[in-house]
């Protein structure tokens, strides 16, 4: 009677020797890229962060009745005052912008770039744009 193995053996000792698993090189890709995420993510997120409290000054500074008919360097430095006290390091006050639009009524916006160096001579660029009408609205 033949063998009962349901493979020939030549097969059976091809599985033995083949490898499983990741290679060496494998691996250091892996980990290449990974910290590689991890340090773009480690730049990011603060810049993100000071994105936020810029957005958020500025959509609190259109809403403020008080700041409907002053002059743009009063609104300038309210928004300073928001931005120091939330450590804001990106920008100035003297950054925003307060313009006439049409139907007049005016509008605060500011656009500004944000460069963080990676490694080398690699840096990450973030540009961020904001724009909100004075509303006076006070959040309602």
């Amino acid at each position: 009677m033949s063998d009962c193995r349901p493979f020939p053996a030549s097969s059976s000792i091809a599985s033995m020797h083949r490898q499983r698993g990741m290679t060496m090189w494998g691996l250091i890709y892996v980990l290449f890229t990974a910290g590689l995420l991890l340090l773009v993510g480690i730049k990011a997120v603060p810049v993100y962060l000071n994105a936020y409290d810029i957005r958020e000054t500025i959509e609190w500074a259109a809403e403020q009745p008080d700041l409907m008919t002053v002059p743009a360097a009063q609104i300038q430095s309210a928004i300073q005052r928001r931005f120091d006290a939330g450590y804001v390091d990106n920008v100035k006050g003297r950054d925003v912008a307060v313009s006439r639009v049409a139907g007049g009524g005016r509008e605060i916006s500011i656009a500004y770039e944000v460069r963080r160096p990676l490694m080398f001579d690699v840096s990450l660029v973030f540009a961020f744009e904001e724009t909100a009408p004075l509303t006076g609205t006070d959040g309602g």
